[in-house]
């Protein structure tokens, strides 16, 4: 009678007097670079000699699972066949109690990639395993052909479940299922470095002289709209007092910064936009407007007054021409 044993090969983590360290992706390499089978040996020494008999096989690597006594680490599990006399140390509930318990992995780096492999598998005896706590999670009992097979399960670890064969139609949705999978992950993959190459161009064009010769037309053309604004204002208003257009252009520089325009309606309804340099303009026309400079004068004398007689009606006193002008 044969049976396939279900074990924890090696997980993640460090371990030893030398801090030797399994990493996740040590786990992969030996999944990826795994042949069948490989050998057993009683101890690591012996699996160094050709002339020592090998005392089974690791026959398949089963997966890499979540270890859920190690919180964190994950798990690399196999299915191993003892040889019949090895069998005797080892029970269908226990990792071994015998002369042998517990067991430990070679797993060397390939000289050509550097990847890790499973060379072979000792079963410790008096020196303890370097990985402490490695368990067995099923035994299955293969028999000849139409007896029961009994399958054995003392951990909830992993939920593993008898292998049922799949039919033909089975196979095939499984296949085209597979190979969707696979196009969405490579579709996935496209994507996202299709957007960090768009993100390295956006980066690289942002520091480039191209970008930079970009902001400074932009800058110009900014600059050269706000002052020919600022001068239709200023023109518009050339006869202002001279005191005052140096002020109507700082004013008018500042305003033509905002380039948003507000909604307004006049008396009759009609809508238009103007912006705030607009309003500064009609609010300026509106002061220069009124009062009309004929009605100033008309308020300030009478025409009729000036006469070469002298009869100004100030009792013949002499108008200051100067006097007036001042006034007006």
């Amino acid at each position: 009678m044969k049976k396939i044993r279900t074990w924890q090969l090696c997980r993640t983590g460090t371990f030893g007097q030398d801090g030797a360290k399994i990493t996740e992706k040590d786990l992969k390499d030996i999944v990826e670079t795994f042949t069948p089978t490989r050998p057993i040996s009683i101890g690591h020494d012996s699996a160094k000699g050709d002339n020592f008999p090998k005392f089974g096989d690791v026959l398949a690597i089963d997966g890499i699972y979540d270890d859920a006594k190690h919180k964190g680490e994950k798990v690399l599990v196999g299915m191993v066949m003892l040889h019949p006399e090895l069998e005797k140390q080892f029970s269908d509930k226990d990792d071994g109690d015998g002369c042998y318990k517990g067991w430990s992995v070679t797993i060397p780096r390939r000289a050509s990639d550097g990847k890790r492999y499973l060379h072979s598998l000792a079963i410790c005896g008096a020196t303890p395993p370097k990985i402490p706590g490695l368990e067995q999670l099923m035994v299955k009992s293969c028999y000849s052909d139409g007896d029961t097979v009994e399958v054995f399960d003392f951990s909830d670890a992993i939920d593993y479940q008898e292998e049922i064969p799949m039919t033909e139609e089975e196979k095939k949705k499984m296949s085209d299922l597979e190979a969707e999978n696979k196009k969405l992950r490579e579709d996935a993959e496209k994507a996202s470095a299709s957007k960090k190459d768009e993100e390295n161009k956006k980066e690289k064009f942002s520091d480039s002289k191209e970008y930079a010769d970009m902001q400074k037309k932009i800058e110009d053309l900014e600059a050269s709209r706000k002052e020919a604004v600022v001068k239709v204002v200023c023109d518009k208003f050339a006869d202002v007092p001279a005191g005052l257009k140096d002020n109507v252009q700082k004013v008018a520089g500042i305003l033509a910064s905002n380039t948003e325009s507000f909604e307004f309606s006049d008396k009759d309804g009609n809508k238009s936009n103007k912006t705030a340099l607009d309003l500064f303009s009609d609010l300026l026309s509106g002061l220069i407007a009124a009062p009309k400079k004929e009605d100033v004068t008309s308020r300030q004398f009478n025409a009729d007054e000036f006469s070469d007689n002298g009869n100004n009606g100030d009792g013949g006193k002499e108008t200051d021409l100067s006097k007036v002008a001042a006034k007006m």
